[in-house]
C-alpha cells in the first residue's frame, strides 16, 4: 500500500512517456504562424527569457509570446541606426541595461525592455553609454555587457575602456571568457586573446589556413560556456563549425557543409545548429553529429524546411523558427497513448481480445446506464450521460457524482477501467480522464484530449480492458487507444517542470490598459505591464481585471493557480479550469476580477504549478493601490487641519483682540459715563459751573460756534438728568442711556462724544434757570437769594439771563405764575 501511494503521488499524467526514457522527446511538431498572431511567418530569432516568455523576431518586428497569444511591436525608420561593419543576418542580444538589440545587415534597432517599445533615438542610448564617435558595430558578451566598435577600437560600456583592434581586417565577433579573456574574431579566421585587465595580447590563433579565409569570411556566430568556444563561420555558400578549449586555444573542426548554418541552441550536452536544410546536432559527450533534415509534423507529414533559429523553453520544449512557415513547436515528452486505426492489425487484435474478456453491463439498480465497473476495492463505478457515479457500498442510496467541475473533460462516460495503482481511467465523448487516488481519497483528475494524441471522437460503451502486463485498451468509434500506466514514468518531483505566472493583461473599468496610456488623466502604466509590480489607481478606477498566463507551453490545460489577495482575502485559494467558475479558461489563463475595491493597498500573490498540491516556487506579487479621493487623502487632511488650525489661531487672535478692544471700550465707556455724570453734576449743583458774564455777552460779539453745545445734546442731557443723578456710574451703560432718551446708540454715542468735551456753561445756565423758575414758583425768596442759590454771580446777571431765556423778568414770571407752596409744607 505504501509503495502504491508513493507511485500514485509521483504519477503525473502530463509527463507520461510510455515505456520511453524520461528524456524522450515528442518528435511531432505543431505550427504557430501569422494565423495565430505572429507578426510574420518568417521567424528569424527565438529567445526564452528567464521567466519563460518567448521573444521572437520576424522581419524587423519583435514578438512576445506568453503561451497563448502573441503581441508585437514594429520599428520605424527613426528607430534604425546604421552599422557599417556588420554584414551578417539577424542577430539578437539582451544587455544588462534593459535593452534588446537586433542587428541585421548594416543596421541595428533597440528596444527599451522597461517599456517594451523601440528606442526613439539610438544615438541617445549610445550617448548614455559614454561613446564618442560613430559606432561601426555592436556586440554583447555572455555577461550581457555591451561592446561598441569605433574607429578608436573596441569600447566596453561597463569598464569605459577602449581596446585596440586590427586595422586591416574587419572585426566580426567578440566575447569574454571567465571574466579575464577578451576574445576578438576577425574575418580572416584569426582569433586574438587579450587580457581584459591590461589589454595585453596573450595569444593569436588561426581557425584555418589562409586558403580557407575567403571561403568563410561573411559572418560569425558564437557560443561560449567559459570552457569551450564554439563558432560558426559562414561564407558565400558554405559554412564551418569549429571549437576551441579555453586556455589551449587550438581549433578543431566539427562540421563543414555546403550551405549556411544559422545559429546555436543548447540543451543538456547537445548543441543544435539550425541550417538551410533542417538542423544538425552535436553531442559534446561523444563528439557525434547528426543531421535532421525533415521534421515530422503533427499532421503526419514530413517537412523539409530551412531553419533560422532554435530555442528551448523552461519546460524543455523545442522551438524552431523557419524562413516562411512561422514557428514549429515540439513538446519535451512524447504522448504515452498509442492510437491504432482499424486499418492497423493491432486494433483488430485488441478488439478481438475485448470480445472474449469484456462482459459489459448496461443496467444498474434497475436503470439504464452507459457502463458499470466494480474495482478492486469493491466500489461500483457507473458511467452515465450526466457524469461519473461512485457507490462505495451497496448501502449507499445516493452516489458521489463526479463531473466536469471536478476535472472531467466531458460528462458523458462511456467506459471505465482500473490500473495497477488503483487509479480509475474513464473514456468520455471527448478525451480520457484519470482519477488519481491517495490512501483511498481522490487527489485530483488529469484529463487528455487531442493535445495528447487522443482523437476527437467518442469511446464505445463498456469497451475497456486491462491486460496481464498492465496495458489498458479503450475502444473508440474509429480507433483503439493503448497505453500502459504501469510503465509510465515521470520526472521526479524534485526536478518537476516549474512554471511561473506572467501578468499579460490589465483592464481598469473595462478599459484595456497599455503602457503610457492615460485614463481619466492618470497614466497607470509607466513601464511595460510585464515589468510592473505596483499599480496606482484613482478612487473611481476601482474595478480591475488581471489576466495571468502560466507560460505552460507543454500542457496549458493543466495549469493550476494558487492565489492570495492580502487586503481582501488573506487565505490561499487553488484555482483550476474546473473549480474556478470560468476564472481559469481552457488555455490555462487566469482571469482575476477585482470589483468595487475600497481605497487601500492590495497585495496579489500568485503561484502556478502543473500539480494542484505542489507549490515550491516563490509567489509572484503585484501591488494595487486604490488612492483615497482627493478630499480624503492624508495631504488633504493635513491641509484641512492646517487651515482649521490657522482659522482657530486667527479666531483666537481676533477674539483676544476684540476682548482687549472690548475691555478698552468698556473702560472708555465707563470713563465716558463718569464724565457724563460729572458733567450733569456740574450743571445741576451750585458752584459746579461759575455763571458770570463772558466777553461776548458783555461786548456783544459772537463766540466760537464749535465750542457751543448742540441744542440736541442739551435736550438729551436734560432728559437723562434724573437717571444720571440717581444711579451710580458703574451701573450704567451707553446703551441704557440711549434707550432712556429714545435714541440709536450709535447716534447717541456720536452726539455725546461730540459735545461732552465742550464747556458745560450753556447747559449749566439752562439747568440753573430751570431751577430758578421752580424757586420763583414755589418759594418767596428774593431775587438775590434765588440768584445766589442758582450760582449766578450777580442778581443783575441772573435777571438778564432769565429774561433772555423766558422773555420775562423774574418778578413778572412770579407775578404771572403766582407763588406755589413748597412741596411738603
Amino acid at each position: 500500500m505504501r509503495l502504491n501511494r508513493i507511485w500514485a503521488s509521483l504519477l503525473v499524467g502530463f509527463l507520461l512517456a510510455s515505456a520511453l526514457p524520461v528524456s524522450a522527446r515528442d518528435n511531432r511538431f505543431y505550427v504557430y504562424n501569422a494565423a495565430n498572431g505572429l507578426a510574420d511567418n518568417s521567424a528569424q530569432t527565438i529567445h526564452c527569457t528567464k521567466t519563460g516568455r518567448l521573444v521572437i523576431t520576424t522581419m524587423g518586428q519583435i514578438n512576445f509570446f506568453d503561451g497563448q497569444s502573441f503581441t508585437y511591436i514594429d520599428p520605424s525608420t527613426e528607430n534604425i541606426y546604421p552599422l557599417s561593419n556588420y554584414s551578417g543576418n539577424y542577430h539578437l542580444y539582451f544587455d544588462r541595461y534593459h535593452h534588446l538589440w537586433l542587428k541585421n545587415t548594416h543596421t541595428i534597432t533597440c528596444v527599451n525592455l522597461t517599456t517594451e517599445r523601440f528606442a526613439d533615438s539610438i544615438e541617445d542610448v549610445l550617448d548614455e553609454f559614454g561613446i564618442d564617435g560613430t559606432v561601426q558595430d555592436l556586440f554583447v558578451d555572455r555577461q550581457n555587457v555591451v561592446w561598441l566598435l569605433t574607429e578608436k577600437g573596441l569600447f566596453s560600456v561597463e569598464s569605459k575602456r577602449c581596446y585596440e583592434t586590427r586595422k586591416r581586417h574587419q572585426l566580426q565577433d567578440m566575447d569574454v571568457c571567465q571574466q579575464k579573456y577578451l576574445l576578438l574574431f576577425y574575418e580572416d579566421g584569426l582569433m586574438e586573446v587579450l587580457d581584459i585587465q591590461t589589454g595585453r595580447k596573450i595569444r593569436e590563433s588561426n581557425a584555418y589556413d589562409r586558403s580557407k579565409a575567403s571561403r568563410y569570411n561573411h559572418s560569425s556566430v558564437l557560443y561560449n560556456d567559459d570552457y569551450t568556444v564554439f563558432q560558426i563561420r559562414n561564407g558565400a555558400k558554405e559554412a564551418i563549425v569549429m571549437s576551441a578549449e579555453v586556455g589551449e586555444w587550438e581549433w578543431k573542426t566539427i562540421l563543414q557543409v555546403p550551405y549556411h548554418l544559422n545559429n546555436f541552441a543548447v540543451e543538456d550536452s547537445i548543441l543544435y545548429i539550425p541550417s538551410e536544410y533542417g538542423y544538425w546536432t552535436y553531442d559534446r559527450s561523444t563528439n557525434e553529429t547528426e543531421h535532421v533534415e525533415k521534421l515530422p509534423m503533427a499532421t503526419g507529414d514530413m517537412l523539409l524546411t530551412d531553419i533560422n533559429a532554435m530555442a528551448f523553453d523552461k519546460q524543455g520544449g523545442m522551438w524552431i523558427g523557419t524562413e516562411k512557415r512561422g514557428l514549429l513547436y515540439s513538446r519535451p515528452l512524447a504522448s504515452p497513448f498509442k492510437v491504432h486505426p482499424w486499418s492497423d492489425r493491432r486494433a483488430v487484435e485488441l478488439a478481438t481480445m475485448m470480445d472474449k474478456v469484456v462482459k459489459p453491463r448496461y443496467r444498474y439498480r434497475n436503470r439504464n446506464v452507459n457502463c458499470v465497473f466494480r474495482d478492486s476495492r469493491g466500489w461500483d463505478w457507473v458511467g452515465t450521460s450526466s457524469g461519473l457515479q461512485l457507490y462505495k457500498s451497496s448501502s449507499d442510496k445516493l452516489p458521489q457524482i463526479i463531473t466536469r467541475k471536478d476535472g472531467l473533460l466531458n460528462n458523458v462516460i462511456h467506459t471505465i477501467i482500473e490500473d495497477g495503482f488503483h487509479n480509475i481511467w474513464v473514456g468520455t465523448s471527448f478525451g480520457i480522464s484519470c482519477l488519481l487516488f491517495d490512501n483511498g481519497k481522490l487527489r485530483y483528475i488529469n484529463s487528455y484530449n487531442e493535445w495528447d494524441n487522443i482523437p476527437s471522437e467518442s469511446f464505445v460503451n463498456g469497451r475497456a480492458m486491462r491486460l496481464a502486463d498492465g496495458t489498458i485498451a479503450l475502444q473508440m468509434l474509429d480507433h483503439v487507444i493503448e497505453f500502459n500506466p504501469d510503465k509510465m514514468v515521470t520526472i521526479s518531483e524534485g526536478v518537476a517542470y516549474e512554471i511561473y505566472p506572467k501578468l499579460i493583461r490589465l483592464m481598469v473599468n473595462g478599459n484595456n490598459i497599455r503602457t503610457g496610456q492615460e485614463l481619466d488623466g492618470n497614466v497607470i502604466l509607466e513601464k511595460a505591464l510585464t515589468r510592473t509590480k505596483e499599480i496606482d489607481l484613482n478612487y473611481d478606477q476601482n474595478s480591475v481585471s488581471l489576466t495571468f498566463s502560466g507560460l505552460n507551453y507543454f500542457r496549458p490545460q493543466q495549469t493550476y493557480y494558487r492565489v492570495r489577495i492580502n487586503g481582501l482575502d488573506d487565505t490561499w485559494n487553488v484555482l483550476t479550469r474546473y473549480n474556478s467558475g470560468g476564472l481559469v479558461d481552457s488555455k490555462g489563463q487566469l482571469h482575476l476580477p477585482l470589483v468595487a475595491l475600497k481605497p487601500g493597498s492590495y497585495s496579489i500573490e500568485v503561484q502556478t504549478s502543473m500539480l494542484p498540491d505542489k507549490w515550491d516556487t516563490v509567489p509572484y506579487e503585484w501591488i494595487i493601490n486604490i488612492n483615497e479621493p482627493w478630499w480624503r487623502t492624508t495631504g488633504m487632511f493635513v491641509l484641512l487641519g492646517s487651515i482649521l488650525l490657522l482659522l482657530l489661531m486667527i479666531n483666537a487672535y481676533y477674539y483676544l483682540r476684540n476682548a482687549n478692544m472690548r475691555a478698552i471700550r468698556n473702560s472708555q465707556e465707563q470713563n465716558l459715563i463718569k464724565r457724563i455724570k460729572n458733567y450733569a453734576e456740574r450743571c445741576t449743583q451750585r458752584g459746579g459751573e461759575l455763571l458770570e458774564p463772558v466777553p461776548e455777552e458783555i461786548y456783544g460779539f459772537g463766540g466760537d460756534p464749535q465750542n457751543e453745545l448742540a441744542p440736541e445734546f442739551m435736550d438729551t442731557m436734560i432728559k437723562m438728568m434724573p437717571v444720571l443723578l440717581s444711579k451710580d456710574a458703574s451701573k450704567m451703560t451707553m446703551r441704557e442711556l440711549s434707550s432712556e432718551v429714545g435714541m440709536n446708540v450709535q447716534k447717541f454715542y456720536q452726539l455725546i462724544t461730540a459735545n461732552i468735551y465742550k464747556s458745560p456753561r450753556s447747559l449749566a445756565r439752562m439747568m440753573m434757570l430751570m431751577k430758578a423758575s421752580g424757586m420763583l414758583e414755589t418759594t418767596d425768596k428774593s431775587i438775590g437769594e434765588i440768584a445766589d442759590a442758582c450760582g449766578f454771580v450777580t442778581p443783575n446777571y441772573f435777571i438778564a439771563m432769565f429774561y433772555h431765556q423766558t422773555k420775562m423778568t423774574p418778578e413778572h414770571y412770579r407775578s404771572r405764575h403766582g407763588m406755589k407752596k413748597v412741596i411738603g409744607d
